[in-house]
């Protein structure tokens, strides 16, 4: 795999990093372009996203350490999210936390932001997880299949892993189909918060699925058989349900501006 791309003098430019820009500028584009056919200034869709991305990035980072503190020396270690090292849910939980304050503070609707939000976080993904594959993290169990590809194993004898899932790879094909779907869910227009619960349960469906070809390699097996990952998105998807509904059986509401007047 390709960790590091270059060399820019001291400056080190990692694979995972790099494709974490590639998947923002990815997911930016989309919304504001969405945004911009809902009457909403790309200046909003900017400022929303960069909000989206701290809370994201902190929630996820600080998920991934707890699960894994005995990895990290020092907070200089647990800092270093450029070399890999992200969970979705976690970032999830804290990218929903900043758009609920981001939501509040320009008295816009959350849920109609989500829905705003939901493609783009589907196509960023799929570029962030080939910043994975080339960073060698997160592969499946061996495999026979003519793709199946090596990655880093410093554990074992001759430095990589037998021919592998290239579970990066699926993940992305995987959210590219839920971008698709997305896309055509909220060209429909459907109730505010539905295009929402529609990614969180079509997340889940895929996340749960994919994890069978990661467990007990790069997956770490919680609880009957199913990976810390697993019960988590069995948790949201009835969530998702949940919300689903919720939203469906909502009666008319009164027309929210997506921004405020200035």
């Amino acid at each position: 795999m390709y960790p590091v791309i270059t060399h820019i003098g001291p400056v080190v430019l990692y694979s995972y990093g790099t494709m974490l820009v590639v998947a923002f500028a990815a997911a930016l584009l989309w919304t504001a372009r969405q945004a911009k056919q809902r009457g909403v200034s790309a200046d909003f869709a900017v400022d929303m996203a960069l909000w989206m991305l701290v809370g994201g990035i902190v929630g996820a980072r600080a998920v991934f350490v707890l699960l894994d503190r005995a990895s990290y020396a020092n907070w200089m270690d647990a800092l270093r999210t450029w070399q890999g090292g992200l969970s979705f849910h976690g970032g999830l939980i804290g990218a929903l936390a900043a758009l609920g304050l981001f939501a509040w503070r320009r008295r816009a609707s959350f849920w109609e932001l989500t829905d705003l939000a939901s493609p783009g976080a589907a196509l960023g993904y799929a570029f962030a997880r080939v910043g994975c594959f080339l960073n060698g993290c997160c592969y499946g169990v061996p495999t026979k299949l003519p793709w199946a590809c090596t990655f880093r194993d410093p554990l074992s004898p001759t430095g990589v892993t037998p021919p592998s899932h290239p579970v990066q790879l699926y993940a992305s094909l995987a959210n590219l189909a839920i971008f698709a779907v997305l896309v055509r869910i909220a060209s429909r227009r459907p109730k505010p918060g539905i295009a929402f619960a529609s990614y969180l349960a079509l997340y889940s469906i895929y996340r749960f699925l994919a994890e069978f070809l990661r467990k007990g390699v790069t997956a770490r097996v919680l609880v009957g058989g199913f990976t810390e990952a697993q019960v988590a998105s069995a948790a949201l998807f009835l969530v998702a349900v949940l919300l689903g509904v919720v939203m469906a059986r909502r009666g008319p509401q009164p027309a929210a501006a997506s921004e405020p007047a200035p």
